[in-house]
């Protein structure tokens, strides 16, 4: 099978955009032109990645299939029914190489390059995806064949323009009635913080000086140390984290700002780490301070080739530290310490900062309106944001628990049997 993939590509000025590519070949014309149009609406750059290995699958599909859309089109006939459902089908699986070798994956998001799934003829061994991700796929594959349908049509004489035409909107009509409805009631299994103990568990294997941190050099002891305990106490994303440069640190109070700094052309990264949601400034306590501007004025500053990169946290080569970076730390981590929960990944440690808040917040007795301004303002959401939610499941869990123990309490006493 002729292997259609995502390739990011990075301009000069520090823009990043993908093409739906072959090897040792030019990008595929008209996904050129399709995803252009993302490009040129601002949309973000690990969007237009997933759109180009949409498209990879569909071509990929088609390939197999012994069907050249193109020729096909300009013919002024579109694509049969058992075509599209092929490719409906296709959609529902995980496929390992849709994008470049060098991608990263996430460890909240399915990303297609490294899904570890590779089709072979034992069709029991597909592993499904997600719903949200089937039916993203669906639309994105929907909106480009009735993009290239229409692009081929206005070439072709008026008679296989209609023809064309009249083939395409039921087709795709029934194509898009695949799309999955997507649930968003919560599930049983969805991620929560960790609990104090165990945030208490992580904060002691990860310390320096503590004989189960699974590192042996000091700069990354220090350094993965600090990761740790920026993101628990702050609630960042990792993309926040890794985008946190040093002129970022206010030099007269102990705050940070966190920006956006989409296709910035000082970072270096391909895949560049992303801040999503809105710039703020964020206090730091003065010990974490102080541990901040330490490792950079102490550890940092001894590898040479770190001084003329703005990030806060690098490699000790020097290099800005990418997503998967993160994600190998937190991997590492799992593996040296058996007690920390399975899926600990640096997504959980903003889970674990939102729990916490809440906490706090009904300590200090803050209503429920002050208590979602609050927090709001602190994670970079809108105002009236119910991102909250998806953040605090172990917190309401427990709300929901006591009270449901102080209903099953006044039925105890009306069942107990008259003395």
């Amino acid at each position: 099978m002729t292997r259609f993939y995502a390739k990011r590509v990075r301009f000069r000025n520090g823009e990043r955009h993908s093409v739906l590519q072959v090897p040792h070949g030019l990008p595929v014309h008209e996904a050129t032109l399709f995803l252009s149009k993302f490009r040129k609406k601002g949309r973000a750059a690990n969007t237009i990645h997933f759109v180009c290995g949409c498209l990879a699958l569909l071509y990929r599909e088609l390939h197999a299939a012994k069907v050249d859309l193109l020729e096909r089109l300009y013919k002024g006939e579109f694509l049969s029914v058992p075509e599209l459902e092929r490719l409906a089908s296709a959609a529902q699986y995980r496929v390992d190489d849709l994008g470049d070798s060098d991608e990263e994956p996430s460890s909240n998001v399915i990303h297609f390059a490294r899904i570890g799934f590779r089709r072979t003829g034992n069709q029991s061994q597909r592993v499904p995806v997600e719903a949200g991700t089937q039916a993203s796929r669906l639309r994105y594959m929907a909106d480009f064949l009735e993009f290239v349908s229409g692009y081929v049509g206005a070439t072709l004489p008026l008679a296989q323009r209609e023809k064309l035409a009249r083939e395409t909107a039921p087709a795709l009509k029934a194509f898009r009635a695949h799309v999955p409805s997507v649930s968003k009631r919560a599930k049983l299994d969805s991620r929560v913080g960790l609990s104090k103990e165990e945030q208490q568990r992580l904060v002691q294997v990860v310390h320096p000086d503590s004989q189960g941190n699974p590192w042996t050099r000091g700069f990354v002891r220090q350094r993965n140390w600090l990761i740790v305990v920026v993101l628990l106490a702050t609630g960042m994303r990792r993309g926040e984290l890794l985008g946190l440069q040093i002129g970022d640190i206010y030099s007269n109070q102990p705050k940070l700002r966190i920006l956006r700094r989409a296709d910035a052309p000082e970072d270096s990264r391909r895949i560049q780490p992303n801040t999503k949601t809105h710039d703020r400034a964020v206090e730091l306590s003065p010990a974490i301070m102080r541990a901040l501007w330490g490792h950079i004025n102490r550890e940092r500053r001894q590898i040479k080739s770190a001084r003329k990169v703005p990030q806060i946290f690098v490699s000790d080569e020097g290099e800005p530290l990418s997503l998967a970076s993160i994600d190998k730390i937190f991997q590492q981590l799992r593996q040296a310490c058996p007690g920390l929960p399975v899926k600990l990944t640096s997504h959980v440690m903003r889970h674990t900062w939102n729990e916490r808040f809440s906490e706090q917040a009904e300590t200090l007795g803050l209503t429920a309106t002050d208590e979602e301004r609050a927090r709001n303002e602190q994670q970079g959401w809108s105002d009236g944001s119910k991102m909250a939610a998806n953040y605090t499941r172990r917190r309401t869990a427990q709300k929901g628990r006591e009270i449901s123990l102080k209903i099953q309490e006044e039925l105890d006493a009306q069942i107990r049997p008259a003395k």
